[in-house]
């Protein structure tokens, strides 16, 4: 009877690689005042270049709007944590904002990431939901703003 013995590995013959610091993010080139106001004009007019999708349009927006806001409070008050992704960033802000905001922040911004994505089954955000994360977007903004000097 014949025994098999396995195979013994061949080492590589380069090293193995290190995976590269991550750059830091690129300056954005809106405000999230900006956004908001982009996000008032696809709220105000429809046309039939928009027709259908202005709902999302709208939604992502109002997302980034957020997302600006607190990288910019971020950049001012502890530049490593705006490279982070948005939610780590929304983690720690309890702890250097009022809890509310904070909350508040979070809310908005998991019912704009749902309403974001298209799914076949689900309905479109209404103008009445958008206007009313719109209106949640601007009162986190303000309240991130006298904190971002």
């Amino acid at each position: 009877m014949t025994t098999i013995r396995p195979a013994t590995p061949v080492p590589s013959a380069r090293p193995p690689r290190l995976p590269a610091a991550l750059p830091p993010p690129p300056p954005s080139t809106s405000t999230p005042e900006e956004l908001l106001a982009g996000a008032d004009r696809l709220l105000g007019t429809t046309t039939a270049s928009t027709t259908g999708v202005w709902p999302r349009a709208a939604a992502l927006l109002l997302r980034h709007a957020l997302e600006e806001a607190l990288r910019s409070f971020w950049q001012a008050r502890k530049p490593q944590l705006a490279r982070c992704p948005p939610h780590a960033q929304a983690l720690c802000l309890e702890s250097y904002a009022d809890l509310d905001m904070a909350r508040r922040w979070s809310a908005t911004w998991a019912g704009l990431s749902r309403a974001c994505h298209y799914h076949g089954y689900e309905l479109a955000p209404t103008q009445v939901e958008l206007r009313a994360w719109r209106d949640d977007v601007e009162r986190v903004i303000g309240a991130l703003a006298p904190r971002m000097r």
